[in-house]
């Protein structure tokens, strides 16, 4: 049995565990998987299986085991939203935010009886400057990870595991204990990072670089990003395997040149030289980063090409590729839970795939132009399953930007900065920063153009689809199958959706926090009421989730936003998700409040509409100058059959008593103003009779929503509470005989066993 079998069965192993809802025991699965080997050792036609059974039990059993400790090393239930002091080292790149500072902390513990807490994601809200290495004591409430789970959404609960982030800490004061050690590297990094800082400030010259010299991302703005997705070159501004690649192969030519000249009086054979060199550059290149997944796989790459050239092993690329692989799910079985795993080991696997004797480069101008364009089919479907952003311009983009970059620019920044270390001058820093920032000119303009970006969502099978369609396409018999490749892509890039037949209407109340985004979905129309919120900081929730939540839920525009009033929580995602998805029109109950670029007009009350045999009603809406949560807009929207549903927004008791007369029955309501204690009064209660009402409010929220007088009161009443900060986004259907409960609530239903339940 060949070695590489054996390393694909043991991957197979070490991924298995990532599909479960709940964690098996590693010892269960050993015992039982030993004995089916054993039977099939006894008989000889399925003997060759056993290794390899063996092979897959040794990867799911180690990454069982993995995953078990990682578990018991979050933050203990007793510790959930407690105001505590802890003693803690800073640890990594502290990253500036807006209004503060973001960082990790190790070796944390209880200040008052020592006991250890494991590692912690902290937030300093203007907080003093933080460095790697320090020691403090801080004052800080501590949770733990859990994200907002709805459809499409980021995984943030995953990421914060694959980090191994037991907790989150929101500092409240500090006092530091002890300064960084500059011996350790971490130390030496941060004081590089803090130096090279300064030296930018002194000359005002856009400090960009400094993410390809120390892997620190923060010093690229919101607008950066968003210029590197939408021209396709994200991967050029992080300390990315290429970049590794690239240097260690420079190395490796240079030395081999001198070795080969004279210039290096070297009597053994050169590649002794050459090959231990070109590794530590290329680990020490990958240190600054912090030993990405990306610059992993890049330097056990290169350990395994140069170890095997030094052995005089002539191993296939793909052995080599499947032992990296297999090497950094060793390290952390949990990697394959942050996208640039994927994306950085498929890159090269595409290559392989398309370039051992698959594909005739022709010409020297196809030669040039051909990987990209593979690397462009080939990555298609892998950013789609991660939600991100592809281009039509990184084919082209990418041509002149990766030797641009990789064999100018980083060659350039690393040697400014040993030249700055050791002779305190800086110009070629800034020569290289120059180029850089003229690079970002030439991108912005690509940006522009709004038609090089696309984003389409898809379900499995549409992927799966999607991604037999692209090795159609890169594969020797692409003539033949192009036809069947376009069809398999036609699923990938327009995915049939279910919808509501004529009559019905699915209400999906998506969880956005201390917020509300509720989308309602007819046969052919789709409108969202309130789209949450968006922070100080700038992270946008009508960007982060509700948008990738209506294009996983199959809505490629609105017909129709209604804004029940300005407040942040309900109206502060509106013009992010006007801006990426389209909306006909808007509605609001404050619309003079709202950005002029929503262009929203006042919501009335009597205004109703029918769609697909679905009506829906303003049944309120109250004029200036009555108070905000008063002027909320208050929809009601019946299926065929009468079964409905209530969306007051944060009206309180005194709009509520003021809508009594009007129609109101529904079988599900949102609770008015996500529960509080001045709303949700026994008369509205009794007039809508509702069967559900769902809390929309956030998981520990400082306002104490729902109030559990308020729950009390449903409770009494015989009406069923649901919580999106337990349910996630939770989905009803309206226009089948009954209501009889949601149709299914999104935190189960994509239940992980790194999710909090």
């Amino acid at each position: 049995m060949h070695v590489p079998s054996h390393l694909l069965a043991i991957i197979i192993g070490l991924l298995f565990p990532l599909i479960l809802s709940e964690l098996w025991s590693p010892w269960w699965l050993l015992l039982s998987g030993l004995l089916l080997a054993l039977l099939l050792r006894r008989v000889r036609l399925y003997r060759p299986a056993f290794t390899l059974v063996c092979s897959l039990l040794f990867g799911a059993s180690w990454a069982l085991h993995w995953h078990s400790g990682q578990l018991l090393q979050r933050l203990p239930l007793t510790l959930d939203n407690q105001r505590v002091i802890i003693e803690a080292r800073v640890d990594g790149l502290p990253e500036p935010t807006a209004q503060g500072w973001r960082f990790q902390l190790g070796d944390a513990y209880l200040a008052d009886s020592g006991e250890a807490l494991p590692r912690l994601r902290a937030n300093w809200f203007r907080g003093e400057p933080v460095a790697h290495g320090e020691w403090w004591r801080f004052e800080a409430s501590l949770r733990r990870p859990r994200g907002m789970s709805n459809p499409g959404s980021f995984d943030y609960e995953g990421w914060l595991y694959a980090q191994q982030i037991g907790g989150l800490a929101s500092i409240r004061s500090g006092e530091k204990l002890g300064h960084a050690d500059p011996q350790v590297f971490g130390g030496w990094r941060s004081a590089l990072r803090l130096r090279l800082l300064d030296r930018f400030s002194a000359s005002e010259q856009n400090p960009r670089v400094l993410a390809l010299i120390t892997g620190d991302r923060s010093v690229l703005s919101r607008e950066d990003w968003q210029v590197l997705q939408a021209t396709g070159t994200s991967h050029l501004m992080v300390i990315s395997g290429l970049h590794v690649g690239i240097l260690a192969a420079s190395v490796f030519a240079l030395f081999s040149f001198l070795c080969r000249c004279g210039g290096l009086p070297w009597p053994w054979p050169r590649l002794w030289l050459a090959a231990p060199f070109a590794l530590c550059v290329a680990a020490l290149y990958s240190a600054l980063a912090g030993f990405a997944v990306p610059t992993q796989r890049a330097v056990l790459m290169v350990a395994l090409v140069l170890g095997c050239q030094l052995l005089y092993r002539r191993p296939g690329p793909w052995a080599l590729w499947l032992a990296a692989f297999c090497a950094v799910l060793m390290i952390n079985p949990a990697a394959p839970l942050r996208a640039g795993f994927w994306l950085s080991f498929m890159a090269v696997a595409i290559l392989l795939y398309s370039f051992s004797g698959r594909l005739n480069p022709g010409s020297w101008w196809v030669r040039l132009g051909l990987p990209q364009w593979v690397i462009f089919v080939g990555l298609w479907p892998w950013l789609v399953l991660w939600g991100m952003p592809g281009s039509l311009s990184a084919p082209l983009v990418n041509l002149f930007a990766i030797p641009w970059v990789g064999l100018v620019i980083v060659p350039m920044a690393l040697l400014g900065t040993l030249v700055e270390l050791i002779a305190g001058q800086d110009s070629l820093l800034r020569l290289a920063a120059g180029c850089l920032n003229g690079l970002f000119h030439v991108l912005e303009q690509l940006a522009a153009w709004q038609g090089s970006r696309l984003l389409a969502f898809s379900d499995w099978l549409s992927w799966l689809s999607g991604l037999a369609g692209t090795l159609m396409l890169l594969s020797p018999l692409r003539r033949l199958l192009w036809p069947a490749a376009l069809a398999c892509l036609w699923g990938l890039f327009f995915p049939q959706q279910p919808q509501p037949e004529v009559g019905e209407f699915w209400l999906t109340v998506l969880d956005v926090g201390q917020g509300t985004a509720v989308l309602v979905q007819t046969r052919e129309h789709a409108m969202l009421y309130d789209a949450g919120a968006r922070f100080a900081t700038g992270f946008d929730l009508g960007e982060a989730v509700v948008h990738p939540a209506l294009l996983a839920l199959g809505v490629r525009r609105l017909d129709l936003m209604l804004i029940s009033h300005a407040d942040n929580d309900h109206a502060g995602g509106a013009p992010a998700v006007a801006r990426l998805l389209g909306v006909q029109r808007v509605l609001a109950g404050q619309h003079e409040a709202l950005p002029e670029v929503l262009d929203a007009r006042a919501c009335q009350a009597g205004e109703a509409w029918d769609w697909d045999g679905v009506r829906l009603e303003v049944v309120y809406s109250a004029p200036a100058p009555a108070p905000a949560n008063e002027r909320s807009c208050v929809l009601r929207v019946v299926a065929a059959n009468g079964s409905a549903a209530l969306l007051p927004g944060d009206l309180g008791i005194r709009g509520e008593y003021q809508m009594l007369d009007r129609p109101l029955q529904a079988s599900v309501l949102l609770a008015p103003h996500h529960g509080s204690r001045s709303s949700s009064s026994y008369a509205l209660i009794r007039a809508v009779a509702p069967e559900w009402v769902v809390f929309n409010a956030g998981h520990h929220n400082r306002f104490g929503h729902p109030h559990p007088l308020v729950v009390e009161r449903y409770r009494e009443l015989g009406v069923e509470p649901v919580y999106t900060s337990r349910s996630g986004a939770v989905r009803f259907q309206f226009g089948q005989e009954v209501v009889a409960e949601p149709q299914w609530r999104w935190r189960t239903q994509a239940r992980r066993f790194w999710h909090e339940p």
